[in-house]
């Protein structure tokens, strides 16, 4: 299982999953910070997402 902290606020998300954690983070992100999931550009979504990427790989197993 890992372990990852939404980048706009101090909430952490756990999962064994790749693809569960995405579906944390989007459920999250739609009802607490809204504004910064449809207010960016396809440019800042795929910057997001590789920074996500990234850290995905490297987390550590909690």
């Amino acid at each position: 299982m890992k372990k990852i902290k939404c980048y706009d606020c101090d909430l952490q998300f756990e999962s064994e999953t790749r693809e569960d954690v995405l579906n944390q983070l989007y459920a999250h992100y739609m009802k607490d910070h809204n504004e910064i999931i449809t207010g960016v550009s396809e440019e800042e979504k795929k910057i997001w997402m590789d920074k996500f990427e990234k850290d995905w790989s490297e987390a550590e197993d909690v």
